[in-house]
């Protein structure tokens, strides 16, 4: 196995670098302890096979050198990044613990170890980096992760997060091992690490090949993803149809796809393999078929694609996968836009109407936040794709979108699969041009109508006797509705944003006027028998938005009320709209609960109205 090569082999006459179209740093606690256990129990004369590293000379960089005149090429990693990047941060905690030796020839180790391992000098006396990482993460992993200060703005996206979180972890094991097992283990490590670490090396001669390696070969510290398999089943392709000796086209518009799709994911925080799953998804059923039990994740693009049905056609092959590509990239745009509308640069088509674009803004920050996007996810890929600067569209289309998953998976406990066959015939007879504006908004009002209707939604919302509401899916979503209409009523918007309540516990933002406990509270035992009490504690008029729940207790209701020069919290300081409107009732009992429910309900009847 003459590819079989040490890590000094590996970096003695190569830099690395990891391109775009390569995800970011992924390995958790897991893999790097994992790591560190494996090169604890290396025996001295044993070697650790690490794994496998793909790489590409590219050819077009020009060699490097440093000023001892040792020269390096450029090669980008294309499979064992992970694994790199975690021995680079590994020798460097190692070199951080050298240096504060009080020996001069641990000093003098540890720069030898970053000259080998992690930056050498050029000859104009600036670093030259070992390894570089793609571009959201390079400067973060350089100026702050190696570097002995960390920059001001710290770790900003998961990858970055990722890498801090190792370099952190690392610090304090080889400490923590140091201070165990004395001065000696640091330097036993450095030796495992440097001579007895060993991996297969393989050299491809273009980008292209490595969908070839992949299909019959994958042995990395994290399984693939379905989002890399589709990737690699593209390049493999590309490289079957590629018979010229010109660039292969399709292989670079593969990796240009992918650098700006994990870009996108990563830059929305949407990169985990559940969600690069479900934009597959919803790519598949907006473009290529509609129906949900005929998707088996890459099988099913591998299966459409197969090269087989093409023997005859390899041209005609090799414009549907162009194109599946160039579609997935714009839609992903549009997924992400979905997902994480609040973020900086989205729907940035819909810019020239800045009203429009901001309300676009809110409604889809809306839909989020019920909690219930993917049954709509075909629908907003195809209007995005089919008027792409009809901004007025997308916003009616979202509207309708959100009055369907309140009305349908909120007020009437639909699952949420429920309905998605038909939401996404109707988005792909958008992207396929098979249907017309009004039809697609006629075909949705229709399904509404079946699932909910408005004599449904009337039933739902007569308000008549008590029920459970604080156990209801959908409470804090109409609370906080119901907040945003009380705010506008007053000219302004909430104080209190939904990342707020979100990120805090139900119990901890829902506050319970007629409190859970009447015990000994002469004030509620007074107004509420036994059997009352059960009946209204849980009642949507009992109920509202809160954040000082714990402090209310079980006080009275006119201590809970205050006034604005009470001292502490209550209902008359309160940041939110609808606790200062509680301030107008002047006592709490059954009635009261009664009229509030009434009164919330039918607000509720008009906010989600749909004609």
């Amino acid at each position: 196995m003459n590819n079989v090569v040490s890590l000094d082999s590996l970096f003695h006459t190569r830099v690395f670098r990891i391109p775009d179209y390569q995800r970011g740093y992924s390995w958790e606690i897991r893999q790097i302890r994992e790591f560190l256990e494996d090169l604890e129990i290396l025996g001295p004369n044993n070697y650790h096979y690490t794994g496998t590293v793909v790489l590409h000379v590219l050819n077009s960089e020009p060699v490097r050198m440093d000023r001892d005149g040792n020269q390096y090429n450029s090669v980008a990693i294309v499979d064992g990044q992970q694994r790199l990047t975690t021995i680079i941060l590994l020798l460097d905690g190692v070199c951080r613990l050298l240096d504060k030796s009080s020996k001069r020839r641990n000093r003098i180790l540890a720069k030898g170890i970053r000259k080998n391992f992690i930056a050498a000098r050029a000859p104009v006396g600036s670093l030259l980096y070992k390894l570089s990482l793609n571009t959201d993460t390079d400067h973060f992993f350089k100026n702050s992760v190696l570097s002995d200060s960390r920059e001001v703005e710290g770790a900003s996206i998961s990858s970055q997060r990722r890498l801090q979180l190792a370099k952190d972890y690392i610090a304090k094991y080889l400490v923590e091992q140091e201070r165990e097992n004395g001065g000696r283990w640091l330097l036993a490590l450095y030796e495992k690490i440097a001579t007895q670490l060993r991996f297969t090396l393989y050299q491809v001669e273009n980008e292209a090949e490595v969908g070839v390696i992949f299909e019959v070969m994958n042995d990395r510290g994290k399984p693939l993803t379905e989002l890399e398999k589709v990737k690699n089943f593209l390049l493999h392709a590309s490289v079957s149809l590629h018979t010229s000796n010109e660039p292969n086209e399709l292989a670079e518009s593969v990796n240009g796809a992918w650098a700006e799709i994990l870009r996108q994911l990563m830059a929305a925080g949407l990169e985990s393999s559940a969600e690069e799953d479900r934009l597959l998804r919803a790519h598949w059923l907006t473009n290529n078929d509609p129906q949900p039990r005929q998707w088996q994740g890459s099988k099913s693009i591998k299966d459409r694609f197969a090269l087989r049905h093409y023997q005859q056609d390899g041209t005609g092959l090799f414009k549907l996968l162009y194109q599946y590509t160039d579609q997935l990239r714009e839609d992903c745009v549009s997924y992400c836009d979905a997902y994480k509308p609040t973020r900086s640069g989205t729907f940035d088509t819909f810019r020239e109407q800045v009203d429009v674009h901001l309300e676009v803004v809110e409604w889809s920050s809306k839909l989020v936040r019920i909690g219930v996007v993917a049954p709509f996810l075909p629908l907003l890929l195809a209007a995005r794709k089919r008027w792409p600067k009809r901004s007025d569209r997308y916003l009616e289309l979202l509207k309708l979108c959100e009055a369907f998953a309140f009305r349908v998976y909120r007020i009437k406990g639909w699952r949420a699969d429920a309905a998605q066959s038909t939401l996404f015939r109707i988005g792909y007879e958008v992207r396929k041009r098979q249907t017309n504006y009004a039809n697609m908004l006629e075909q949705i009002k229709a399904e509404l109508a079946r699932r909910c209707g408005n004599d449904d939604f009337e039933s739902e919302t007569e308000g008549g006797e008590p029920d459970d509401w604080y156990n209801w899916a959908g409470l804090r979503y109409f609370l906080y509705e119901y907040e945003i209409a009380l705010a506008s009523a007053n000219g302004a918007t909430p104080k209190v944003t939904w990342e707020e309540l979100r990120k805090r516990e139900l119990q901890d933002t829902i506050e319970h006027i007629l409190p859970r406990s009447i015990n000994d509270r002469p004030y509620w035992s007074k107004r509420f028998t036994s059997q009352e009490h059960e009946a209204y504690l849980h009642d949507l008029g009992n109920l509202t938005l809160t954040k000082h729940n714990a402090y209310y207790y079980n006080k009275p209701f006119p201590d809970k009320k205050g006034k604005t020069d009470t001292k502490g919290r209550c209902y008359a300081k309160s940041p939110l709209y609808m606790e200062r409107c509680l301030t107008s009732w002047r006592h709490w009992k059954p009635a009261c609960i009664d009229k509030r429910r009434r009164e919330l309900l039918d607000w509720a009847r008009q906010r989600w109205a749909v004609e």
